[in-house]
């Protein structure tokens, strides 16, 4: 096999469709108030509320816009005694839904949208056309010529969809579900027909095209779906929020991994009911829910990648007559250039970051995905778009909390390719290597993780600056030891995760309530786990060690400073008081001191600083109000702790803390970590991003 061979994306097997049931819900939902409310918005009845409702799905490529659309009437068939059975409780919603399981079915893709005759400048007419054209494909007739069609129809909807009943054999009551696809081929579409223009002379082809939708929904027993990838279709366009057409948004989430594993269950190769993917892909020591997490891992379960990736795993493993033995092997190949290449190859944008404004909306997304910064629909990035946009305008991807609420998905297999833009900037480099480290749900709807993370970042930053660095200064005038390091670092790595230490007794129930790893574990994971100059966050976010955790070493004499950093966030009145920080020495300092600084004490150092947001009272006094270091032997007398040999306390004055972090986005991370609003970070806000990005880049 040559290498060039190795990642085919050869459809090998059937995907099924699994994980859209509240997707389902909401449609089905949304087509029954247009079935409610058709005689308001045929102005039959007098109502103030007569804007038709349309489930629209703006998304990009590989989210299962079309496959949904598809299967639509297939899910609600499965669905309707389960997630459905709620909306089915009201009788005149189940007696809507059991007609609308037996919908006639027409789908219309619009990229076959084109001037017809014989009005070859009428948005309206070719619309007419196309739809008459794909019922008559759909049912095996002849293509219809259209000069007869338009003697027919004479743009007459009811003329219309009484041709397409009449070709598709419905009966007279029957519902008629219209799907229109590829709604961005009217991006393409200006110079091909008259369309109304505003008094300054623009053109919204998406304005006519819901109107003419709108028209088609005033027939009876007729329900419409749109769904599509379009750079001309934006909140900020009038027909989402006009007096005429409201536009609900279909989430189509990404997959969550008990989706996964029901995908590799029930998927199976084609023509071959009985070969399920997860039997062709993991041998018996690589289980199916070790699939799916590393599956999920790269692909971040959006459909498309991950219809893909299976595809790509299938031919290496049949090709090569042998299964994956473990998740790591599995991890190892779509982690390789390649692979990523070629999985995302045909969902990935280009993204120019030469602009300044381009690339601060590439910094700010990438942080909001990294740190799992939750936005609503309508918040505005700018005076000209908004984030929601935004994240489709850059070929990203977005992870719906709730109906309004979204965070960025930035999958790994795209990280790959975009590390490759020649204009990314220092701190790009950083997030977005850290994107393809961080665990998927390492800092998902975390305040403290999120205030690690900055820290972490400023950390980097810090230790990697070639300029006079203030924060550096301090900690090397406070320590002798962290003065001889080697500092700057050689290049500023991404952010790390400590997954695991591979000792299983630190997580027995016997040991639940250590609040420190047990004997040698320390040792192991100083020794083996952690590299020089790297900067690390542990996985477990009921860790057993400091927040962040690097180690530097000495160019002259091969000593060693492991450095761990308690983060301390206060948002409300509480502060940190003595018991506080000796809690963190002793789950620290202590055992560190006995299990790795005694093997070579001339050569192994520790120091914890603890960056605490509002000390008490009692400790600001001790400090004098201003950062100290507590070196081994010295003795905390309020809480009777000596500092271990070789390891040295770090407390960080309030001042300090400042300086590390910068006043105004600690003052904005107290307003928005302060409240108790859930989803959690929903109040971060993008000024707060801005600020933290603008912080960041002070110190590159």
């Amino acid at each position: 096999m040559i290498f060039g061979d190795k990642w085919v994306p050869r459809d090998t097997f059937e995907p099924v469709v699994v994980g859209r049931e509240e997707d389902a819900y909401l449609v089905t939902e949304e087509l029954y108030e247009l079935h409610n409310n058709r005689k308001q918005l045929k102005g039959q009845l007098s109502s103030t509320y007569s804007r038709l409702t349309i489930p629209f799905a703006p998304h990009m490529f590989g989210s299962g816009k079309t496959t949904f659309c598809i299967n639509y009437l297939e899910l609600i068939r499965r669905l309707s005694e389960t997630s459905l059975s709620s909306f089915a409780s009201d009788s005149s919603k189940k007696a809507f839904l059991d007609k609308l399981k037996d919908s006639a079915f027409l789908y219309v893709d619009l990229r076959e949208l084109e001037r017809t005759d014989p009005e070859k400048r009428s948005l309206k007419w070719a619309l007419f056309y196309l739809l008459y054209q794909s019922a008559c494909r759909r049912s095996g007739f002849e293509e219809p010529d259209p000069e007869e069609c338009f003697e027919i129809f004479k743009l007459r909807t009811d003329m219309l969809i009484e041709k397409i009943r009449e070709v598709l054999n419905m009966r007279t009551d029957q519902f008629l579900l219209v799907v229109f696809d590829e709604v961005g081929a009217l991006d393409e579409s200006y110079d091909e027909f008259d369309f109304e223009r505003t008094q300054d002379g623009e053109v919204f082809p998406y304005n006519d095209f819901f109107e003419i939708v709108r028209e088609l929904c005033n027939e009876n027993n007729l329900f419409v779906i749109v769904v599509g990838k379009s750079e001309g279709l934006r909140i900020k366009n009038s027909v989402a929020f006009g007096p005429r057409v409201l536009l609900h948004f279909i989430s189509l989430s990404p997959l969550r991994s008990s989706n996964l594993i029901e995908f590799l269950e029930k998927s199976h190769l084609k023509g071959q009911v009985q070969s399920r993917v997860c039997d062709i892909v993991c041998s018996s020591s690589f289980l199916v829910n070790e699939l799916s997490e590393a599956l999920l891992e790269s692909t971040g379960g959006v459909p498309g990648l991950l219809t893909r990736a299976v595809n790509m795993l299938l031919n290496f493993v049949q090709t090569r007559g042998q299964p994956f033995m473990l998740k790591d092997e599995c991890l190892s190949c779509m982690n390789e250039d390649g692979f990523q290449r070629i999985c995302a190859e045909p969902f990935i944008q280009y993204i120019s970051t030469s602009d300044e404004d381009k690339k601060t909306e590439f910094g700010i997304l990438l942080m909001m995905a990294l740190f799992h910064i939750p936005f609503k629909v309508y918040d505005a990035l700018n005076s000209e778009s908004y984030l929601f946009d935004a994240v489709n305008e850059m070929g990203l991807y977005r992870y719906p909390i709730d109906q309004d609420t979204f965070q960025v998905l930035i999958p790994k297999v795209f990280v790959g390719n975009f590390e490759h833009l020649s204009s990314l900037s220092l701190l790009e480099k950083i997030l977005l290597g850290s994107l393809k480290l961080e665990p998927v749900d390492c800092f998902f709807s975390s305040k403290c993780r999120v205030f690690e993370g900055i820290v972490a970042i400023r950390l980097i930053l810090m230790l990697s600056s070639k300029v006079r660095n203030e924060f550096r200064e301090l900690l090397c005038q406070l320590s002798a030891i962290f003065k001889e390091m080697k500092l700057p670092i050689r290049e500023p790595l991404p952010l790390d995760y400590m997954r695991s230490v591979g000792v299983s007794e630190s997580r027995s129930e016997s040991n639940k309530k250590r609040k420190t790893y047990g004997s040698n574990e320390w040792n192991k994971i100083i020794q083996e786990a952690l590299y020089f100059d790297r900067v690390y966050i542990p996985v477990d976010t009921n860790s057993h060690s400091p927040d962040i955790i690097f180690k530097l070493q000495s160019p002259v004499d091969s000593k060693v400073l492991i450095v761990g950093v308690a983060c301390k966030g206060r948002w409300n009145s509480e502060r940190i008081g003595w018991s506080d920080i000796i809690e963190e020495a002793e789950k620290f300092l202590v055992p560190i001191s006995n299990q790795v600084l005694s093997n070579a004490p001339d050569r192994n150092h520790c120091m914890l600083i603890v960056v605490g947001t509002k000390l008490s009272f009692n400790v600001a006094n001790e400090l004098g109000d201003q950062s100290r270091c507590f070196s081994s032997g010295m003795s905390i007398e309020s809480e009777s702790f000596t500092i271990p040999s070789n390891c040295e306390l770090v407390i960080l004055c309030e001042r300090d803390v400042e300086m590390l972090i910068d006043k105004e986005v600690l003052n904005g991370l107290e307003k928005a970590f302060s409240s108790t609003d859930r989803p959690f970070l929903k109040n971060f806000g993008l000024d707060l991003l801005k600020r933290v990005r603008h912080s960041f880049l002070s110190w590159q």
